[in-house]
């Protein structure tokens, strides 16, 4: 009799480890098989009618989003694509963050450019990107008006570290009485950004990798595995999570 319960117990236990490999193994299948593009969603912007802009609304948006690509090498196409997402669910202000000057300001305009010159109008490129961008830009949109929506910065680590630098000699160069408030105000001064309500961290590990350290005290964080083949759904689903959270502001 004891033998037998023994018998029962080691099949329950084979049989229920079997069954956790095969649901593994259809899991680890199904992502590869989404990361192959078989079952990716198509772009919003190739679909854009009333009842697909109401699908994808959402109660809150970060006024400035920060994709950060630290961890991984930097694939332009899937920028562009953040971008034009970020651009068609309505936010105003995004910035892709490479603490070793990783990115490209020119090979970022020139692949988004190439997959929606048609949204060309509505972008303002800011941040580290020249004159000869933005008059490439306006020669492409020629003949359209432009307005706006969007505007996409380039940061990196000088805009952290220099901005502290420059803040403190502005603070040290007054007559005025030392104060938090007397910092911010130098700050804001040298380095006029809206402070990033959400960060993007492309990567395995979440790490600030040294981002605006002064502008994100009450930004929230959250992970991509990678931006690599980054489906519209994956984004979406990242700014949905932050429009369900709520912000305590250190509280």
């Amino acid at each position: 009799m004891s033998n037998l319960l023994v018998y029962r117990t080691l099949l329950i236990k084979f049989a229920f480890s079997s069954l956790l490999i095969f649901l593994h193994f259809l899991y680890a299948l199904y992502s590869w098989l989404v990361d192959q593009t078989i079952f990716k969603q198509p772009d919003p912007w190739q679909n854009r009618s009333i009842n697909g802009y109401k699908k994808y609304r959402l109660k809150k948006l970060p006024n400035h989003l920060v994709v950060s690509v630290c961890q991984e090498e930097v694939f332009y196409e899937y920028l562009a694509k953040l971008l034009a997402w970020a651009l068609f669910l309505e936010v105003p202000v995004v910035s892709f963050y490479h603490n070793e000057n990783g990115i490209s300001p020119e090979e970022l305009f020139f692949a988004f450019r190439d997959q929606y010159s048609s949204l060309l109008t509505k972008v303002n490129w800011g941040l580290e990107f020249n004159d000869n961008i933005k008059f490439e830009s306006k020669k492409c949109i020629n003949g359209y008006k432009w307005e706006p929506r969007i505007e996409v910065n380039i940061l990196t680590s000088k805009h952290s570290k220099l901005q502290l630098v420059n803040a403190l000699r502005t603070v040290c160069s007054t007559e005025e009485e030392f104060s938090d408030t007397l910092v911010e105000l130098a700050i804001n001064k040298t380095f006029p950004m809206v402070e990033p309500d959400l960060v993007v961290i492309c990567g395995k590990s979440c790490t600030t990798f040294g981002l605006l350290p002064w502008h994100t005290r009450v930004t929230e964080f959250l992970t991509l595995k990678t931006h690599y083949n980054v489906t519209f759904l994956k984004f979406y689903k990242l700014l949905e999570q932050y429009s369900r959270n709520e912000q305590r502001f250190g509280k």
